[in-house]
Parts: C-alpha cells; sequence; structure tokens
C-alpha cells in the first residue's frame, strides 16, 4: 500500500507563490530594462511628430524603469546614482528626454503642470552640469530662450543661470528679446578685454554689485520696453566686438 503524501500546509504554499511572482517580477523588470532605450527612442520619435501626449507617456515610462532600477522612487533620479564614464550614454540620453519634457510642459495649458516644468528643467541641469556636454546644454537653454517660441522665461533663464553659472545678469535678463550672439559678444568682451585691465576689472565688479538689483525693474518691465532695451543692448554687443 502506497504512502499517502502529506499536503504542503498553507505557509509553505504562500512561500512558494510569493517565490514565483518575485521571480516574475524580477524577469519583467530586466525585460523592461532591455527595452528601456528603444521606448526613449520610440517617445523621440512621437515627440518629433508632433504626438505630445504619446511622447510623454514614453518618456515618463523610460524615466520609471530606470527610477525601478535605481530603487531611488519617484523624481529622485540623480547623476550620483550613474557612472560618469560607463553610463554615459545613459545621461546624455536622460539629460535630453528632461529638456524635451521641459519643452513639452512649456506648451502645457494647465498651470497646475507648471511644477512639473520646473522639475523638468531642474533635471535638465542635474543632468548637464559637470558633464562634457554642459556648455551645448547651454548653448540650446540660450538659443531656445532666444527663439521666440519660450512661454515660462523666467523659469527657463533661472535653468540658464544655474546650469552656465553666467554673471552678466542684464543680458540673462534680456535674453529672450536680444540677437542669440548679444550674450556671447558681451562675455568674450569681459573675459578679452575688461577682465585684464585693472579699470576694467573695477568696472565688472561695480556691475556685479548693481546689476542684480536691476534685473527684477528689468523683468517686469513692458515688453515693448523690454524689446528696445533688448536692440540697444545688440548694438552696443556689436560696437564693443
Amino acid at each position: 500500500m502506497t504512502e499517502k503524501k502529506e499536503r504542503p500546509s498553507r505557509t509553505i504554499l504562500r512561500s512558494r507563490i510569493e517565490k514565483q511572482i518575485r521571480r516574475q517580477q524580477e524577469e519583467q523588470r530586466k525585460e523592461l530594462l532591455k527595452k528601456r532605450v528603444e521606448i526613449a527612442k520610440e517617445g523621440i520619435r512621437l515627440s518629433q511628430a508632433g504626438k505630445t501626449i504619446e511622447a510623454m507617456r514614453k518618456y515618463q515610462q523610460y524615466i520609471l524603469i530606470l527610477e525601478m532600477w535605481k530603487k531611488c522612487g519617484r523624481d529622485r533620479l540623480t547623476l550620483d546614482l550613474f557612472d560618469k564614464n560607463r553610463d554615459l550614454y545613459e545621461i546624455v540620453l536622460l539629460s535630453g528626454i528632461y529638456w524635451d519634457l521641459a519643452k513639452l510642459y512649456d506648451r502645457a495649458k494647465n498651470p497646475n503642470q507648471k511644477a512639473d516644468l520646473v522639475t523638468y528643467l531642474q533635471k535638465y541641469v542635474q543632468f548637464s552640469k559637470t558633464m562634457p556636454f554642459q556648455s551645448l546644454s547651454g548653448e540650446t537653454l540660450r538659443k531656445y530662450l532666444g527663439s521666440g517660441r519660450c512661454k515660462h522665461r523666467q523659469e527657463f533663464k533661472s535653468a540658464y543661470t544655474a546650469l552656465t553659472g553666467e554673471k552678466c545678469f542684464i543680458a540673462t535678463s534680456l535674453l529672450d528679446v536680444t540677437d542669440p550672439m548679444t550674450i556671447v559678444r558681451l562675455r568674450n568682451f569681459r573675459d578679452g578685454r575688461l577682465l585684464r585691465t585693472s579699470l576694467g576689472r573695477y568696472a565688472v565688479s561695480l556691475y556685479y554689485d548693481v546689476s542684480p538689483h536691476l534685473v527684477p525693474i528689468l523683468n517686469a518691465a513692458p515688453e515693448s520696453l523690454r524689446t528696445v532695451l533688448g536692440r540697444a543692448l545688440d548694438r552696443f554687443s556689436k560696437t564693443i566686438q
């Protein structure tokens, strides 16, 4: 007579099921991790095709996968979680996606989405600063501000200042109403001529003391006045070039 097998207890069954679920979840996680770059690239294609909502979903899916991989929680990705050499491609890709999301949210009509815009701009700065492409990221911001397409100018200007460390306060305030090369000309004049003489260094120091107090006034000035001042700054920068 065959011996009757004892049925496993509920505790053992539960443990086996939980292990199976964890294995399945781990396999799904690994599969998603493999597909993350494809998901990101699909988001880029959708964005270029003008499919904003679909692009946002793909981008956010890509970011969520990275957050799961790094086990850091929502919006907690930081540059410190990546190896700057081994993960350079991932960092460049992530920085570009944060930039694209910032531009997409810049066009959003819902005022409640402004917080998301600020978050993505901050992430763009974080994942660009200290990286080999930092100057390129700064130029990207500067060109967007000067393109006439930027809606939330103050937020983008703050990101530009945080990323570049630019101290040309007045030129930065008028960045959206000046020629894209104006701030470059002024920076070259400061570094190439003014800072080489004691009188020039004194003028730069005086400018740094006074100009931050003028920025709030310039930011609040009527658009027509800002445009006039921007054109005057353009002409001045060409004169000193």
